[in-house]
């Protein structure tokens, strides 16, 4: 298993709007590669770079300055929102 596709195993397995820390990504993609029988502990650095190279092909967003990263989510509207007519701000 390579470490790209452990990273997106892992962002694929996020539910949408959860935000986890830089370690615990780290440590979640260290575990699917164990999963896989793959047991190199690559760099943090690496699963990082790797991570920036496929976040919008997994629907991730991270945040500047801070090591997280966020499933984005797609707001729904109840049933009374949309029968009033709202509509989604985003």
């Amino acid at each position: 298993m390579t470490i790209k596709q452990a990273v997106i195993n892992v962002c694929n397995s996020l539910r949408p709007g959860q935000t986890i820390l830089g370690y615990e990504m780290y440590e979640m993609v260290l575990a699917e590669m164990r999963r896989h029988g793959d047991f190199r502990r690559p760099l943090q650095e690496t699963v990082a770079k790797d991570y920036r190279t496929v976040r919008e092909l997994c629907n991730m967003e991270s945040t500047s300055g801070i090591s997280e990263y966020t499933k984005k989510g797609i707001i729904e509207l109840s049933n009374e929102e949309k029968r009033q007519g709202q509509k989604a701000l985003f």
